[in-house]
């Protein structure tokens, strides 16, 4: 019923062992994700890549975009662009030496609206544009 000075002590260390385990199994989890979202960046699988002594990588990545708007008779755009240069930089660094660049742009939406004093549709489109970079081994 009375637990002994000892018997305190023993549990209250135990409580701590038991709370520490817990902080350090937080932590390696969060490490984990960290390193489970890096090895998901451009960066990160080309590392990856590289490790693996794969010849070639293919990198995606979304440099502009475009979002179109149609209504009242009238259409609106507006445009957005991304430099990909640092990324493509970090990845020659891994040990990278870009082969091939293109680019595309794909289609996400469009709308559409009836003119107003003359007949047929005025249609805005948005999308992305990508670019596809193909990188070689310079091992």
């Amino acid at each position: 019923m009375f637990k002994s000075a000892e018997e305190k002590e023993a549990e209250r260390r135990e409580r701590e062992a038991e709370e520490a385990r817990a902080a350090e199994d937080a932590r390696q989890a969060e490490e984990a994700r960290k390193h489970e979202a890096w090895l998901r960046s451009p960066v990160g699988a080309a590392t990856a890549a590289k490790e693996a002594e794969e010849r070639f990588l293919e990198i995606q990545l979304q440099v502009g975009g475009h979002l179109g708007q149609a209504s009242w008779g009238m259409t609106t755009g507006e445009r957005k662009t991304a430099s990909s240069a640092a990324i493509l930089g970090q990845i020659e660094k891994v040990g990278w030496r870009l082969e091939h660049a293109s680019y595309f742009f794909m289609v996400t939406g469009q709308s559409s609206t009836e003119r107003m004093f003359l007949t047929g549709q005025e249609t805005a489109v948005s999308g992305v544009t990508v670019g596809v970079y193909l990188f070689r081994n310079v091992d």
